[in-house]
């Protein structure tokens, strides 16, 4: 299923063009040559709103439009470094001190989980074959569903958050539309569950605004959202000079408090979210470029009784958030998803009660098609961040489709100055080979892990030690491909994704493309990578699960990998849908034939963190059948958890728990 999505969103993209609501002719890029990216703190409400109007009539009342959509998933999520000295798993996390919503939540002794199929939370108990002490209805607007959960063991406290908004399939979410996203609320739901049998709501925040993603640092919680505003009466795609007219004229009546996102405690009443001096307006050389969202980084002191929000804003566009325990980053990819996009960064620290913005800076090349592999694509060490992106297939095998930005904040400019790159004159070694895109992107210290794939899968190595001069340390090439880079102790990763075939490249072969890129993906491949010596990287060991079909919610969402550091072993779990069934008996072997789904199951294994042994446990199988027609078509899978807890193992399978 993955694979299908990504042959047809670089399909869609190559041919469609940034939908900026009004028309988006004469695009260009932004970047380092295009236009200023510097924003500035809006002098006075005059300003913002002038800005604002600007960026909607831009949109909506300068020229005849149609249709056009540019598609993207948005989902929401990161990733983490091995598990601690404790007796339970805690959510995969990208930074083992940030925090992230998950569906999963556990303090060791009670099982948090938020609904699949309604706006609820169940609850059990961490004993095996325990039935679900209590399912706690929660009042969404519109009967949202639940988008994650935060748990503060020591308060007693979980955080609920909600979207008003659908649960689209992610390939339609129409990310860059504007208007799409009108009138969208945040919900923060604050429940004491000092009784876990008995949750007790303390109090509910309402946010105007699409909810972007959101971290946890301490006691306080951190959102990113997307304010669209909206016009009663405005003509989404005018299509001719008198819906412009009447666009011009609604757009210029509007009042700047009536176009500004708001929030609410408690369902009282609506009061301002940011005042002028909290928001920024940019100066772009190209107005079609700019946005009319609202884009807020809002923190909530969840130890206040009040849940009240403060932060900052500015008018224009994000798609994804980076956090470190120091900044966070909103990134946002300009133009088509093609080698003429520009990935826009806007970095704030977290040193005060309010975000800060610090200052803005723009590198070529986008984040990738997977939203929740897009943080990944980022890392802050040292004050320095580290960012890679792709432009594109290349037939100048000296350009490279990927590169490697370091960058950091200019405190005299409000920028994020570019320190060094790769390739560059020195090191014109390309990352990646043509036609490649990139998949795993890990981080780990002054180390930069990046997969890429085509008909191999070439791990490359970047040392960051001078983030001035960053050079490739190695290159390995494997079969098949990595979606998530798991460390492991400090000598091994562990690579979670699929294997490959190579396609016949023989000048008249029907499959010389494969799937598209050369090659015919398989069955889930985990590979464990030696990585003891940067300069000589080798695959230890290889497992491959099922065959062509199968997949991993590993590869959707690293918060599907769990694992538990036990001394020296690092016990891991990950749920898997296999597909090994021939659908018919005499049915050839060939790397293209796809398998019937067989089974859903929570795949086990240890591996030792000194030694890179391996150890398979037992595995989980879940409850649906091949019999049931309502299992065997469900992509239920792509939800699944599961969480160690002492030497129990617990699988959330759709809406149900169980455990060995």
């Amino acid at each position: 299923m993955e694979t299908t999505i990504k042959i047809i969103v670089l399909l869609l993209t190559s041919l469609t063009l940034y939908s900026c609501g009004g028309g988006c002719d004469d695009q260009q890029p932004l970047s380092q040559s295009t236009g200023s990216l510097t924003i500035e703190r809006a002098s006075s409400n005059d300003e913002l709103e002038r800005y604002l109007k600007a960026s909607l009539v831009n949109n909506y009342a300068t020229e005849v439009h149609r249709p056009v959509y540019m598609l993207a998933s948005a989902d929401s999520a990161e990733a983490s470094v091995s598990g601690t000295a404790q007796t339970f798993s805690t959510t995969n996390t990208q930074e083992s001190d940030v925090d992230e919503a998950d569906r999963l939540k556990t303090n060791g002794d009670v099982i948090f989980t938020s609904s699949i199929n309604a706006p609820e939370i169940n609850i059990f108990s961490a004993q095996p074959g325990a039935p679900a002490l209590a399912t706690y209805p929660v009042d969404t607007l519109n009967d949202a569903k639940l988008s994650g959960l935060y748990l503060r063991s020591n308060a007693n406290q979980l955080i609920a958050l909600s979207g008003d908004s659908p649960q689209n399939f992610p390939l339609w979410d129409n990310w860059f539309t504007p208007s799409h996203w009108a009138d969208r609320k945040t919900e923060v739901f604050s429940l004491d569950v000092a009784v876990p049998t008995a949750p007790e709501l303390q109090r509910k925040l309402t946010l105007d605004g699409q909810l972007i993603s959101s971290r946890r640092i301490g006691s306080t919680l951190y959102l990113a959202t997307r304010h669209t505003p909206s016009i009663d009466g405005l003509t989404e795609y005018p299509e001719d000079e008198r819906a412009l007219h009447t666009n011009r004229d609604l757009i210029n009546a509007e009042s700047l408090a009536e176009m500004m996102p708001h929030y609410q405690i408690n369902g009282g009443s609506e009061q301002s979210l940011f005042s002028v001096e909290d928001c920024f307006v940019g100066d772009y050389q190209h107005p079609k470029q700019q946005q009319s969202s609202i884009i807020g980084l809002i923190a909530v002191d969840l130890n206040d009784a009040t849940l009240t929000p403060r932060g900052q804003c500015y008018v224009g566009d994000a798609e994804t958030i980076y956090a470190s325990a120091k900044a966070i980053y909103l990134a946002t990819t300009h133009v088509a998803y093609d080698d003429k996009s520009s990935t826009e960064l806007h970095k704030f620290s977290l040193d005060g009660a309010v975000p800060n913005y610090r200052g803005t800076g723009s590198v070529s090349g986008h984040l990738g098609w997977q939203q929740d592999l897009k943080p990944f694509r980022m890392s802050e060490h040292n004050d320095v961040l580290r960012i890679v992106t792709y432009t594109g297939d290349q037939s100048d095998s000296d350009r490279s489709p990927t590169t490697l930005y370091t960058l950091r904040e200019n405190t005299a400019t409000a920028s994020l100055d570019i320190l060094g790159s790769l390739p560059n004159e020195t090191h014109p070694a390309p990352l990646g080979k043509p036609g490649e895109q990139i998949y795993a992107t890990r981080f780990i210290a002054d180390k930069a892990y990046l997969v890429t794939f085509r008909t191999t899968d070439p791990l490359y190595i970047v040392d960051l030690t001078d983030p001035a001069n960053p050079f490739m340390a190695s290159e390995l090439e494997i079969n098949g491909y990595s979606d998530y880079l798991h460390p492991v102790g400090e000598n091994y990763l562990l690579g979670i994704g699929k294997d490959a075939v190579a396609a016949n490249q023989t000048e008249n072969s029907s499959d010389v493309m494969g799937d598209g890129r050369g090659a015919w993906v398989q069955g889930v491949k985990l590979s464990l990578i030696d990585i003891s010596d940067a300069s000589a990287p080798y695959e230890k060991q290889q497992i491959i699960l099922g065959k062509r079909g199968s997949d991993t919610a590993a590869s959707q969402t690293h918060h599907a990998l769990t694992s538990l550091l036990r001394g020296d072993i690092l016990e891991i779990a990950l749920p898997l849908t296999i597909h090994d069934t021939p659908f018919f008996d005499d049915m050839p072997d060939s790397p293209s034939q796809y398998y019937q789904w067989t089974k859903d199951t929570l795949y086990r294994l240890s591996i030792n963190t000194n030694t890179g042994e391996i150890q398979t446990l037992a595995d989980i199988d879940s409850e649906r059948r091949r019999d049931d027609p309502m299992y065997y078509y469900s992509q239920e899978w792509q939800h699944d958890r599961s969480a160690i807890i002492d030497d129990t193992v617990y699988y959330l399978q759709g809406d149900k728990v169980i455990s060995n």
